[in-house]
């Protein structure tokens, strides 16, 4: 069992990914700030937001991004 970054992602309050993994904060929180788009308020689109939080894994099997 390892400690990874699990990179949660919502659509207006809804979970729509959670199945990213990252060996390294920084790399997960770098994903999660490009994911984040901040547009006009009054515009229609989904307001989108992203954070990590830690995870014990098994890696076997697992994707876990480096970069």
């Amino acid at each position: 069992m390892i400690h990874v970054f699990l990179l949660i992602v919502l659509a207006n309050g809804v979970i729509v990914s959670q199945d990213m993994y990252f060996r390294s904060i920084n790399v997960c929180n770098a994903y999660a700030e490009s994911i984040v788009v901040r547009k006009n308020p009054y515009s229609i689109s989904p307001y989108v937001s992203a954070y990590c939080i830690p995870k014990l894994v098994e890696p076997e099997g697992l994707l876990i991004y480096d970069k």
